[in-house]
């Protein structure tokens, strides 16, 4: 047995973390349950895992410098390590995705901050933390209508087709004999109207 299968988190350099609700909120999931602590090259990730009603819940952020009483942001941490720690710190078979703010969102909460004395944020998560959240997607199937089919675009330089029938014509195995089954249903209704005539 390898060690990456024995212990994946100490061979990918993830370390559990000492949480507390302040870091928890510090670092973006107040209700997150589990920290974990990996050094990179510019720093330390830190990320914090939470699993509720709603589903599994992840906030990583990076930092140029960790201590417990000083917090120094350091930059967004990449698409790569966002999804090897979904990969070691989340079950495999959860669909996550990444929440990213609108654009100009971020620039009036970075102006904001700018105009104050204190850089830190008061809500949860630093400048540099990326939330990701687990994602639940219904069956699609081949019946599903998107709203789109039955629109003709005027634009378009394609001739309209029609939709497709998503039943299409039924097996008359898988119907049965019409005729057999109209005299079951004559027997049945002469049976609910005449009670005293068995």
């Amino acid at each position: 047995m390898t060690e990456l299968e024995s212990d994946p988190l100490r061979a990918t350099g993830w370390e559990p973390l000492d949480l507390t609700p302040h870091l928890a909120r510090l670092y973006g999931h107040p209700t997150g349950t589990k920290g974990y602590r990996k050094l990179v090259s510019d720093g330390s990730l830190i990320a914090i895992v939470g699993h509720d009603d709603n589903g599994y819940a992840m906030a990583l952020t990076h930092v140029a410098h960790f201590a417990a009483d000083e917090i120094v942001p350091g930059r967004i941490p990449t698409l790569v390590e966002v999804y090897t720690a979904r990969n070691v710190l989340v079950p495999r078979d959860v669909l996550m995705v990444a929440v990213l703010e609108p654009m100009a969102y971020a620039l009036r909460l970075r102006w904001e901050r700018a105009q104050t004395l204190d850089p830190m944020p008061t809500a949860p998560g630093l400048p540099t933390t990326v939330k990701c959240v687990q994602m639940y997607v219904e069956a699609v199937t081949d019946d599903v209508v998107f709203g789109t089919d039955d629109i003709p675009n005027p634009t378009s330089r394609f001739p309209v087709v029609a939709p497709r029938d998503p039943v299409g014509p039924v097996p008359d195995e898988l119907l049965g004999d019409a005729e057999l089954a109209l005299e079951d249903d004559d027997e049945d209704s002469r049976s609910r109207e005449d009670p005293d005539d068995e």
